[in-house]
């Protein structure tokens, strides 16, 4: 054969010339494509695809290997220096996916065929046993290249020219093999040269071993899976922590370039560009009206609230930590935009380098940008601060001389029901009470008659955050609250509410003032105000009711005044226990902050902490205990002002022992709650233990009780 070797000349003619090669080379495809054309049928009867021809040519086609494409020498009949030349030569040309007539598979060329392209790269070589021990010993630990090269340039090849988004990996990766290949061509050269021996060539390849077979597992989990980009660069970034190769570091940059480029727009200009839906942050307005032409009644809260949906299965791992700085810095900017606000924008490149946090760093730069100018308009130009004292005054009872006013204007009309008193009447009566005030902003304060009671209105808020906390589906949230609303028009028992416990204030800040104070936070505003305007109320009929000291007995007198003060406790434990040290917090933290989600986020958590420390968010129990103790209070003001003298005494004890009654389940649960074993926290704990200190005067004739000892 042509293709052999006699003993005499094999120390000259250890190599080729490229001319013969190509020759020799040109004359092996010609019998590869003669063999594929005869190439017997699949198992299934059909005859082999053009392209798994293709792909077994260019990925080193195991059954037409044998003798064909290298001469086969008689490695037992060379030199120790020849079997070491030859032996170098087979594992370049292996290495670089040319087949070789001493390194096989160490399964059967017959099996071989039958493995799909992915399993290529599972299949393990050996060395010819001719060759000296040591010189396989030495060639041994580089044999996994050729399986891991075989891998990677099978995925190269079939995802190039793809639409996926593993072309942009097979691009990165062909771009980065070219270093490969340009130490294969100097260890080519140097063989050449004769300068190159396999001592030299195994510490010449040895990094590439580490580098290859992470190539080699991100190919194969990327081909074995349709991924999104996002999932490819999670799957990126997790090789890249198990190797920490200085190649995958560098894929992983050019692979995540695009997706970086969208974050970069994105916080930096607050523009989306994503024209193949891979960016976790979602436009719903796209393709409606630009925000900078929306009326101040469209541009709120909620329109900001629902106008991004965000996809966090299209969040790459590396940023989980800054998601939400990247969705509010730009969410921020389209904010500004409507505000008609000038700022300079950063233009900084964004790119992901394992291991370097810079990216994180122009982020959050890029965050704190539009949050420091959002707060500084909120703050200076819209008066914020002034806002919050208008809610604390109106709301929680600081503007002592309005409450009383509008009570003392409105007691008429508080004691009839819901259904008879008119909305417009009221507000007339509360501007009436307001005109004393120099209060710039006083014209957003409105009355509002609610339709259901605290304890109601509590359960039904209680109800939508478990829902949303569950994200249920919007249309069973409809149908819920569709079929709640039918309820409460059908049952008209649940408006059976007297003015004094319907009645509340609104507050109606424009934009861009409705970002912080929104619905949110002025239902939970509502819901204190309500009880403390019921407690207020109910003190007040106790000091304004006359009864006739002539047939009134003093226990009568003094049960009045025990209810007076129990009353008066509740409503100074929520008022200068809680309330006034949080929002005196409040104030501070906003008069300091930087940011306006510093605002936002103190704001947020006063009102939670309020309600939770009132007892306002759970139990419901004590609210209804509340009304239910204030409602006794109110009925015995009515008895005493018309008193009988043969059932008066009687009716006396009867609403002390219903008072001492309802007294005493109040301080029970609150005993509960204050338990260290109870499910409530440890602020609320303490909170309990100051409302039981202070009606532990009041109720000093019910401590006796077991249950009671620990007051």
């Amino acid at each position: 054969m042509d293709s052999e070797i006699t003993e005499g000349d094999s120390e000259k003619r250890i190599l080729f010339t490229e001319q013969e090669v190509e020759l020799k080379m040109l004359k092996v495809k010609e019998r590869i494509e003669k063999s594929l054309n005869s190439a017997e049928p699949k198992k299934d009867g059909n005859a082999p695809s053009n392209s798994d021809l293709r792909r077994k040519i260019g990925s080193w086609t195991f059954e037409t290997v044998g003798g064909f494409y290298l001469p086969t020498e008689d490695v037992s009949k060379l030199s120790v220096k020849s079997q070491e030349q030859l032996l170098i030569r087979d594992l370049i040309y292996a290495f670089s996916g040319v087949p070789s007539s001493h390194i096989r598979p160490d399964i059967s060329i017959d099996d071989v065929s039958q493995l799909k392209t992915d399993q290529i790269g599972q299949v393990r070589f050996k060395i010819d046993e001719s060759f000296s021990g040591a010189f396989r010993a030495f060639a041994n630990e580089l044999l996994p290249l050729i399986g891991y090269y075989i891998n990677v340039q099978s995925f190269i090849e079939d995802t190039i020219m793809s639409t996926t988004c593993c072309r942009s990996l097979g691009v990165a990766l062909h771009r980065n093999m070219q270093q490969y290949f340009e130490v294969q061509s100097t260890l080519e050269s140097q063989l050449q040269e004769q300068k190159l021996n396999l001592q030299e060539l195994v510490h010449q390849l040895r990094p590439w071993l580490v580098t290859m077979e992470a190539y080699a597992s991100l190919t194969s989990h990327a081909r074995s899976s349709n991924l999104t980009t996002a999932e490819l660069l999670s799957l990126m970034h997790e090789h890249q922590q198990h190797f920490k190769t200085e190649g995958l570091k560098q894929l992983i940059t050019d692979v995540s370039h695009y997706y970086m480029k969208m974050v970069q727009l994105w916080t930096q200009k607050g523009v989306l560009y994503d024209v193949r839906g891979d960016f976790f942050i979602e436009d719903t307005r796209a393709n409606a009206m630009s925000s900078t032409l929306l009326s101040p009644k469209q541009c709120c809260h909620s329109y900001w609230t629902q106008r991004y949906r965000l996809h966090l299965d299209r969040l790459p791992s590396f940023l989980e930590s800054v998601h939400e700085k990247i969705f509010l810095a730009g969410k921020y900017l389209n904010v500004l935009r409507q505000c008609n606000a000038h700022m300079k924008l950063m233009q900084i490149p964004l790119s992901y380098v394992p291991g370097d946090e810079a990216h994180v760093e122009f982020i959050r730069s890029s965050y704190e940008l539009p949050a420091r100018k959002l707060l500084e308009i909120l703050a200076e130009n819209q008066q914020l601060m002034q806002h919050l004292h208008n809610l604390r005054g109106y709301f929680l009872l600081k503007e002592d001389s309005f409450t009383k006013s509008l009570m003392e204007k409105c007691a008429g009309q508080l004691q009839y029901n819901v259904d008879c008193l008119i909305p417009e009447k009221l507000q007339k009566l509360m501007l009436e009470a307001l005109q004393g005030s120099d209060d710039p902003y006083k014209h957003m304060l409105h009355c509002q008659l609610m339709d259901c009671d605290v304890a109601t209105q509590l359960a039904n808020r209680q109800k939508r955050l478990k829902e949303h906390k569950e994200e249920e589906k919007d249309m069973n949230s409809e149908v819920d609250t569709s079929s709640e609303a039918e309820s409460s028009n059908d049952l008209p028992e649940q408006l059976m509410i007297y003015g004094f416990e319907a009645l509340t204030l609104r507050y109606t800040p424009n934009w861009p003032i409705s970002l912080v104070i929104h619905e949110e936070p002025l239902e939970q505003l509502q819901l204190l105000h309500r009880v403390l305007f019921f407690l207020r109320y109910v003190q007040h009929q106790l000091k304004s009711t006359y009864y006739d000291l002539s047939k009134c007995n003093s226990h009568a007198g003094a049960l009045r005044d025990r209810m007076k003060e129990c009353i008066l406790q509740l409503e100074q434990h929520m008022l200068l226990d809680i309330v006034e040290p949080h929002w005196q917090s409040l104030l501070l933290v906003v008069d300091k902050a930087q940011l306006v989600d510093e605002v936002l986020s103190q704001f947020q958590d006063t009102l939670d902490h309020c309600l939770l420390l009132c007892l306002l968010s759970e139990p419901v129990t004590f609210v209804r205990s509340l009304y239910t103790l204030g409602q006794l209070c109110l009925n015995y003001c009515g008895f005493i002002e018309q008193p009988t003298s043969e059932e008066f005494d009687s009716g006396v004890v009867e609403y002390e022992e219903e008072f001492n009654s309802l007294l005493l389940s109040i301080l029970e649960l609150v005993v509960e709650l204050s338990k260290p074993k109870g499910a409530s926290s440890e602020m609320e704990r303490e909170s309990c233990k100051q409302l039981l200190q202070r009606l532990k005067f009041i109720s000093k004739d019910l401590t006796t009780r077991p249950n009671l000892k620990e007051i």
